[in-house]
C-alpha cells in the first residue's frame, strides 16, 4: 500500500520490534500497542504494563491512523 503522507520516514519501525511481541518483555500478547520510542524515534509494539512502566521512555503515537500492517505499509 502506498503512503498518501509524505512523512514515510518518520514512521519506520525500530529493528529489532516484532509484530507478535512485546518490544521490552517479549511477551505473545493478544494487545500490543504501537508506541514511539523516544531514543531512537522509531516505532515498536508494546503491552499495555510495559507502556505504563516505562512512559517517560515511550510515547503513545496516534498522530494519523495506521493504514495496514508494517510489512506493507510505505
Amino acid at each position: 500500500m502506498k503512503c498518501k503522507y509524505l512523512d514515510e520516514k518518520c514512521y519506520e519501525f525500530h529493528k529489532g520490534d516484532t509484530a507478535q511481541r512485546c518490544f521490552l518483555c517479549s511477551e505473545n500478547s493478544q494487545k500490543l500497542f504501537i508506541v514511539r520510542q523516544i531514543a531512537s524515534m522509531k516505532l515498536v509494539h508494546m503491552c499495555g504494563e510495559c507502556m505504563v512502566s516505562n512512559s517517560s521512555e515511550y510515547l503513545l503515537d496516534n498522530t494519523r491512523p495506521w493504514e495496514g500492517d508494517k510489512d506493507n505499509s510505505c
